[in-house]
């Protein structure tokens, strides 16, 4: 059913719905394929095989399906190459941008330092201190009467009995 010159419908993927040709066989799953759809190797899964057999060479060139199809009142996909364009090239810095470069970084390291050295003295300052959210209420002192009353009642009760 799949051979060389078969028209067919790709039913899968971003060229689905589109007509093609069998360019090539390139194994038991997979073929090679060309027309409106793009030029590339397509699972025999993916593609509806109509009844239309073209008389083409195997491997046949795009300009010769393009004249197929044209033949048949289709019309093949037109890709246009890409445009080549010189890739910018990266200039050396000077040892003069160099030198600015790196007192840059010193500065703002500096800046981070003081930030970092601030942080450090408000957290030793507030683990020095020990005290807590209740110490600074004055919560505390009244916490701790209550539990000694609490163990007071509680050596009362164990000499009664």
């Amino acid at each position: 059913m799949i051979e060389i010159g078969r028209l067919c419908v790709k039913l899968a993927g971003r060229d689905a719905g589109l007509k093609c040709i069998v360019v090539d066989i390139l194994d038991d799953k997979f073929v090679l394929i060309d027309g409106e759809t793009r030029r590339r190797k397509c699972n025999i899964l993916h593609i509806e095989p109509l009844k239309d057999v073209i008389k083409i060479n195997k491997k046949a060139s795009h300009e010769e399906i393009k004249k197929e199809f044209e033949s048949l009142g289709l019309k093949a996909r037109e890709t246009k190459p890409k445009q080549k364009t010189e890739r910018p090239r990266k200039k050396r810095k000077t040892p003069e941008q160099l030198r600015q470069q790196r007192e840059e970084n010193k500065k703002l390291k500096g800046i981070f330092r003081k930030k970092e050295e601030k942080v450090q003295k408000t957290a030793e300052k507030e683990a020095g201190k020990g005290e807590t959210l209740e110490d600074k209420a004055g919560l505390a002192e009244e916490k701790k009467e209550e539990a000694k009353q609490k163990t007071r009642k509680i050596k009362e009760k164990e000499k009664e009995t």
